[in-house]
């Protein structure tokens, strides 16, 4: 269901298992409602300018303490960053690692009534013109263990995490 090309290039409804790779994002994904993608250890998602990873199913983003998964830009404009809305409860990322976006809440996660598990997971670098530079959460409770937030920046409020009616176990 994702439009593909020579040359590992994504854009579009994500469902399925992706093997270790780097691969080229060059519009939009989404994980639709009711849609599961595993994505596995040593996978590169790199991201064109201005593009988003909408999750409304489920991601399994699962890598390993040797070998990570790495969501960041392909070249030196930004991406968008993940936007979680109404994520099913069963998304997981564990050992990864989430850099290089910028979008006006949640630079990095957006996250909308959404409980997602973070496990071993690296949030920096990420940018936000109003709140949440690394994380936004709304009426959202995810599960952080071993997350790091750092150097992430937001134009008003919380640079780092910017909660609202969220109660997340950190």
């Amino acid at each position: 269901s994702v439009t593909g090309s020579e040359g590992n290039i994504l854009a579009g409804n994500l469902s399925g298992t992706y093997e270790a790779a780097a691969y080229r994002i060059t519009g939009d994904l989404t994980i639709a409602d009711g849609d599961t993608a595993y994505i596995y250890a040593g996978t590169e998602f790199l991201f064109d300018g201005g593009v988003n990873f909408n999750i409304n199913g489920t991601l399994k983003a699962i890598g390993t303490e040797s070998d990570s998964i790495f969501f960041d830009n392909f070249g030196n404009e930004r991406w968008r960053g993940f936007t979680l809305d109404n994520a099913s409860d069963q998304t997981t990322f564990e050992y990864v690692r989430i850099s290089g976006a910028e979008k006006n809440d949640g630079g990095g996660m957006n996250l909308d009534s959404s409980n997602p598990t973070l496990n071993n997971v690296t949030i920096s670098n990420n940018t936000a013109g109003s709140v949440g530079g690394g994380m936004h959460l709304y009426s959202s409770n995810p599960n952080l263990t071993h997350v790091t937030i750092s150097n992430n920046t937001a134009n008003n409020s919380g640079g780092g995490m910017y909660l609202s009616n969220s109660n997340p176990n950190l």
